[in-house]
C-alpha cells in the first residue's frame, strides 16, 4: 500500500458537510500527514483553510492516531487551541481535517522584534491551553510543542498540530513504538524533555508536566533567542541544558526564575500550568503598569 500522496493545485475535495475546497499548495508534510492550503468554493467561497490529509496508509496504528487527533480537535473548546471546522475522506482512502489557516508561526514571528508584554501574553495563552489539556478526562499531553506548531493570530497565539498527542489512559507500549517512529520528523531534536527520555527508556510514566518543560524551552527561546538544550547523539541520552541566556529587559529578574522552574529536570519540582499562570500574570501586570497604555506602541 503506497503512502505517497499529492493533492495537485486546483484539485477539489469535498468534506462530510458537503462543502467543496480547492487545493492551492503544499504547506508541509510530517510522518503521518500532509497539510495543504485550500480555499472554499462553496458555500463559504473564497475563505482560506488548511487541510491536513492522512497519508500513512501502510500503518493502521498511525491511522488510529490520526483519528484520535481528529476526535480531540473536534471536541476541543479553547481559544488557544487550533480550530477544526470540518472533515472528510479523500477518494474513500485518505481521511482529512479542515482547520483554520494561520500562516504565521511563532518561529517566523521571532525573526522580528516582539514587545515584552506580547511575549508574556503568549506565555500565558499557551499555559492556559496546557491547563485545559491537563484538566481533561483523561488528561492529554501534546508532546510536540515547538515554535513551528504555535501560530500567531493577531496578538493571540494558538497551539496546533496535535499529531503526537497522548491520552494518559492509553496503552503505553503501542504508543512508544509510534513515538519512536516519529522522533526524526515529528519531534525536533532540540525539544526533548527529561520525561520523554525516561518514558522511552521505560523508566517512568508520562505526565502533563512534560508539556510544561517543552513549553519552557520554547519560552526560553522567545525571551533569550536561544534554546538551552545541549547537543546529544541518541534521543534517549540524558538531557542537559546550558545556563539560561540573558533576558534583555528590566523584568529579567522576575521572568528568569519562572522559566528556570519550568525547566526543572524533576517533573515533581515543576509548577503546574495554573500555578505558572499566576506568576506570569504578575509579570504581565507589572509591564502594563510601566507603560500605562495597552496598544501597539506599548507592547
Amino acid at each position: 500500500m503506497s503512502d505517497h500522496f499529492e493533492l495537485d493545485s486546483w484539485k477539489s475535495v469535498q468534506s462530510n458537510s458537503g462543502q467543496w475546497f480547492n487545493a492551492i499548495e503544499l504547506l508541509g508534510a510530517g510522518g503521518n500527514a500532509a497539510t495543504f492550503l485550500a480555499y472554499s468554493t462553496s458555500p463559504q467561497k473564497g475563505v482560506l483553510y488548511a487541510i491536513k490529509v492522512f497519508r500513512k496508509l501502510s500503518k493502521p496504528e498511525r491511522l488510529e492516531s490520526f483519528k484520535d487527533e481528529l476526535q480531540f480537535l473536534r471536541n476541543c473548546d479553547h481559544p488557544s487551541i487550533l480550530r477544526v471546522f470540518d472533515e472528510g475522506i479523500y477518494y474513500d482512502k485518505n481521511p482529512f481535517i479542515v482547520m483554520e489557516y494561520l500562516p504565521q508561526t511563532l518561529r517566523t514571528a521571532m525573526k522580528s522584534p516582539i514587545f515584552l508584554a506580547w511575549k508574556i501574553s503568549y506565555a500565558m495563552q499557551l499555559l492556559s491551553a496546557l491547563d485545559y489539556l491537563g484538566e481533561l478526562d483523561p488528561p492529554v499531553v501534546h508532546r510536540d510543542i515547538k515554535p513551528e506548531n504555535i501560530f500567531i493570530k493577531g496578538q493571540s497565539c494558538v497551539l496546533g498540530d496535535f499529531g503526537l498527542i497522548k491520552r494518559l489512559d492509553n496503552d503505553d507500549e503501542q504508543d512508544k513504538e509510534i513515538l519512536k517512529e516519529s522522533l526524526g520528523v515529528g519531534m525536533p531534536r532540540r525539544y526533548r524533555t527529561p520525561d520523554l527520555v525516561s518514558y522511552l527508556r521505560g523508566d517512568a510514566k508520562l505526565t502533563s508536566k512534560s508539556d510544561v518543560f517543552q513549553l519552557g524551552l520554547v519560552i526560553s527561546e522567545l525571551f533569550t533567542g536561544k534554546n538551552p538544550t545541549k547537543p546529544y547523539q541518541n534521543f534517549t541520552d540524558s538531557l542537559e541544558l546550558n545556563p539560561l541566556g540573558q533576558i534583555p529587559s528590566s523584568m529579567g529578574g522576575l521572568i528568569a526564575p519562572i522559566i528556570k522552574d519550568m525547566l526543572s529536570m524533576n517533573p515533581h519540582d515543576r509548577p503546574t500550568p495554573r500555578q505558572l499562570l499566576d506568576r506570569w500574570e504578575t509579570a504581565f501586570k507589572r509591564v502594563v503598569d510601566q507603560v500605562h497604555v495597552i496598544d501597539d506602541r506599548a507592547f
